[in-house]
């Protein structure tokens, strides 16, 4: 049995050099004049220390915490990167690298106390007088995080010894395949005998009426006896081969399974060390905490507990920062001295669930609302009528935090920013919730693998869209007449249950209209924990097959409603809906109406003008959902000469594209009385401030960088606009 502290250092090992390539790699890019991505780069350092001290790595959490603050420096501009500071992050980033290595090999290593003092004097502002900057080597660089050249993964022998006699019996079926491909040969040439002997037949029929009366008995006899042979011979044939065929797909349904189990790991792969890293954490803060680490038997795809731990060790280190109080707070609070953490994983319908509860402190809304009045995120008035699941949104934010002091622990606001993008990353939600007694409760839930997922597509008024199988309780077809209001509520009866009714349109913003037909195809998906299922109401049930789920992170795609695209087999992209988060939203959906659609005037027209096929094409799912015609132009002349010919409501538009780019389509447009009253908005990669102030200058009403791309922020200025 490997030891578990190992197999986290062996976890460590590929995460720490993806890290350092990648920093590495943009500040050789930076010597060359290119321009920093400060929040990524922060954010791997951020991503490096905890990883660090999750493996217990003092001595590289010591260094990566250094680095993070420099990065922080140069983001709050209190430190230019010239060739000494760079000399210097380099420095520190070998340092890591030795640390790394060293525990790797089971060797001790001192802590680096001249990189050290040159980070902490960088830091301060201060002129560095270390060595000059390492030059930059002479072999190529690499495009992408550093990997090793081969990856070791842990096989249970029961697993692979299934896996190869699904192999094998996969094999025998193929030979089969290759006997009954021979026998229809066969049968080929035989059925070209008896057309040939049909021939003959016929052509004696035709002489026999000339000239003797008719063909033989035994002509006729001999035909009939070989028809006979062949027509067995096909039904043989037609036997083997529906047999051959059912179990090609028996076996080749288990061969998916054996792989998919191939890939499970137990949890405790990733979280098995977290009690001690926590334990660890509270004695440095002057805590005491009891920690249960629940559900590490539980089986997950590897590459989804890889992506989850960072996440995880990122809420954790919150509850005990930021939620879990010192003993004496706790005792004058009438609690116990030593707090208690429960990190809990499991397996429910198909996801994955990871629950952090402490029993601390909670969140105190009143300090994130003054947080946020301070950083002019809203104003004092707001901040009074303002939701508190709107205000705990703010947590989410890069940058964002309710700490006073930034410690190792708190008060960066970078932690759960990662949170978010990871599980962005993973098609995954979080939920922060009240802990009854006090404390706080966080639940993520991502899918449980990240390969193929069975899915069901169904029409939504012209949309084809996918849900995932494993969210869907059953189908059913009803009458129209069977909804009925109870308390305000639709709905429909399903057998002995009854249910909350609406349609799946209206849950996305495509339409209220209600359905053209009396027949209803209805979907009953589930929701959250203790709450029953809702039906929601589809134009029609199309086809179920296994598809890969991507999301589009360039685009953005609203995680409560989106879960990413799949592809159509014409190659078009579909989205696929999340269910969970359209049936939590149920309450806020409109009422289903059985009735006649009530007459409404023709829906705006947007323009959407992007080099990008992928781009041009989701952001019309996406505008088409919330009930928008859209227009697609491949670049600003091809906009220019849509624009003579076709009404259009509001323009989004891409800078960089060839033939006329962005910013020349907006002058032009801007230039025209006829097309100067159009809103204008700029979705683009360019962030620089100068690109932005140059679009707003010539006119453009919003500028959007897709790199921190909100799809709700894009919706609510089209509304906004129109």
């Amino acid at each position: 049995m490997i030891d578990i502290r190992q197999r986290l250092l062996a976890a460590f090992e590929l995460e720490h050099k993806e890290h350092l390539a990648e920093i590495r790699t943009a500040l050789h890019a930076a010597e060359d004049g290119a321009a920093l991505d400060l929040d990524e780069l922060h954010r791997r350092a951020h991503s490096l220390k905890g990883a660090a001290r999750a493996v217990d790595l003092p001595e590289v959490e010591a260094v990566a915490h250094r680095v993070e603050s420099a990065f922080q420096a140069l983001q709050k501009g209190g430190l230019s990167l010239d060739g000494a500071a760079v000399g210097v992050l380099f420095r520190a980033l070998d340092a890591i690298e030795d640390l790394a290595d060293a525990a790797g090999g089971g060797r001790a290593a001192d802590l680096p106390g001249e990189v050290l003092a040159d980070l902490d004097t960088l830091t301060a502002g201060e002129p560095v007088m270390g060595p000059a900057p390492r030059a930059v080597p002479d072999t190529p660089r690499a495009a992408g995080p550093a990997q090793p050249a081969v990856q070791l993964v842990r096989i249970n022998s029961a697993s692979l010894g299934h896996f190869l006699e699904t192999a094998a019996a996969l094999l025998q079926e193929v030979e089969g395949q290759g006997l009954i491909a021979a026998d229809l040969r066969r049968l080929r040439l035989e059925w070209l005998g008896l057309e040939q002997a049909w021939a003959r037949l016929r052509r004696g029929v035709s002489r026999g009426r000339r000239r003797d009366g008719g063909v033989s008995a035994a002509q006729l006899d001999a035909f009939e006896r070989r028809l006979r042979v062949a027509t067995a011979r096909i039904e043989g044939a037609s036997r083997a081969h529906q047999r051959s065929y059912a179990n090609l797909r028996q076996w080749s349904g288990s061969l998916q399974e054996d792989v998919r189990r191939l890939r499970m790991l137990p949890a405790e792969t990733q979280f098995g060390d977290l009690g001690r890293m926590v334990r660890e954490l509270a004695r440095g803060q002057g805590k005491e905490v009891e920690v249960d680490v629940q559900g590490l038997s539980t089986e997950v795809d590897r590459e989804v507990l890889q992506r989850l731990k960072d996440p995880v060790i990122h809420l954790v280190r919150n509850a005990v920062g930021h939620g879990i109080e010192t003993p004496t707070a706790r005792l004058e609070a009438g609690k116990r001295a030593a707090g208690r953490i429960i990190v809990a994983v499991a397996v429910r319908d198909g996801r994955l669930t990871v629950r952090i509860e402490d029993d601390g402190r909670g969140v105190d809304d009143a300090a994130i609302a003054r947080r946020a009045v301070q950083c002019g995120l809203m104003d004092a008035r707001e901040a009074v009528d303002t939701p508190r699941e709107r205000l705990r949104q703010f947590l989410l934010e890069p940058g964002f935090s309710t700490a006073e002091a930034v410690t190792e622990l708190s008060g960066r606001g970078m932690g759960m920013s990662i949170v978010r993008e990871a599980l962005a990353r993973l098609q995954g939600t979080l939920t922060l919730d009240d802990r009854r007694g006090g404390g706080t409760v966080v639940t993520l839930s991502v899918p449980v693998l990240l390969s193929n997922r069975r899915l069901l597509f169904v029409a939504v008024r012209e949309h084809v869209l996918a849900l995932q199988a494993s969210d869907v309780v059953r189908l059913h077809h009803a009458a129209a007449g069977d909804v009925f209001t109870l308390g305000g509520t639709s709905m429909l009866r399903l057998g002995e249950a009854d249910m909350p009714v609406t349609t799946l349109a209206a849950c996305l913003g495509v339409s209220d209209a209600p359905p053209s037909s009396e027949r209803l195809a209805v979907v009953v998906v589930r929701r959250g924990e203790g709450e029953g299922p809702v039906a929601l109401v589809v134009d029609g049930f199309l086809r179920a097959r296994d598809g890969l789920v991507s999301s589009i992170e360039e685009v953005g795609l609203d995680p409560a409603r989106f879960l990413g695209t799949v592809l159509l087999e014409d190659g078009a992209p579909a989205l696929v809906v999340n269910l969970a988060g359209v049936g939590a939203a149920l309450a806020e959906a409109p009422a289903f109406d059985a009735g006649p659609a009530a007459a409404a005037g023709p829906p705006p027209v947007i323009l959407v003008v992007d080099d990008s096929i992928t781009t041009r094409t989701l952001e019309r799912s996406i505008l088409e959902a919330h009930g928008y015609t859209v227009e697609l132009c491949v670049d600003g002349r091809d906009a220019l000469e849509r624009l003579g010919s076709t009404r259009v409501d509001l323009i989004v538009s891409d800078v960089e594209m060839p033939h006329m780019d962005g910013f020349t389509l907006l002058q032009s447009v801007k230039g025209d009385p006829r097309t100067a009253g159009i809103p204008f908005i700029l979705v683009t990669s360019r962030d620089a401030e100068e690109d932005r102030a140059r679009g707003l200058r010539l006119g453009a009403d919003a500028y959007i960088v897709k790199t921190r791309f909100d799809q709700g922020e894009l919706l609510e200025g089209i509304k906004r606009l129109l």
